[in-house]
């Protein structure tokens, strides 16, 4: 299971995402909606490592994908 508790995410001051939650279970579809603008590409970028968070945490099977490279997720 993909587990995203809290996070926040920032361009330089600018806060792109604010204390986002979900859980992606296996065999489950999961989607993000919203409106332009609203942080949905970020999300994204943060789960595979090409933007840092800012804080919460991101696990995937219980590993910790922040301890991990963007190559190794």
């Amino acid at each position: 299971m993909l587990q995203v508790d809290n996070i926040s995410l920032y361009y330089g001051a600018a806060q792109a995402v604010r204390g986002v939650s979900l859980a992606a279970e296996a065999g489950k579809v999961t989607c993000v909606l919203g409106r332009n603008g609203v942080g949905k590409t970020s999300l994204l970028r943060a789960l595979v490592g090409q933007l840092p968070i800012a804080s919460g945490s991101i696990t995937f099977d219980g590993r910790d994908l922040g301890a991990l490279r963007s190559h190794e997720r």
